[in-house]
């Protein structure tokens, strides 16, 4: 390839960047999100979807799913005082307890990554 085409390729990325056509994640730090769950709990699958569609949105969000059926699940229970199902913690701080509205989930998430 000459330098030519790498210039045009680079070029057509970033009209179609520009014009919706590709996806473009934001750059940032990384940014833990832990949603503690649940057996049986009808609300955790709920919590644990918005905090997928935001790791898949993202670029820099880490999504991880914390059972209080589990050893770990249970210690970070205990460690934050989780006394309700769902629960969701970003950078290990306690944020929601039950399902969130997704637009202010994004928005603390937003925030942690630095875009607002």
């Amino acid at each position: 390839m000459d330098e030519l085409e790498m210039i045009r390729r680079k070029k057509m990325l970033e009209l179609m960047k520009r014009a919706g056509m590709i996806e473009v994640k934001p750059k940032g730090p990384k940014v833990v999100i832990e949603v503690i769950t649940s057996p049986g709990c009808p609300y955790c699958p709920i919590a644990w979807a918005m905090a997928q569609e935001l790791e898949r949105k993202y670029e820099g969000v880490i999504a991880r799913e914390l059972s209080v059926a589990t050893p770990e699940g249970q210690r970070k229970a205990m460690e934050h005082n989780i006394m309700g199902t769902p629960t969701i913690l970003i950078d290990n701080k306690v944020e929601f307890i039950g399902v969130p509205n997704f637009a202010e989930f994004e928005r603390r998430v937003r925030e942690k990554l630095g875009l607002q």
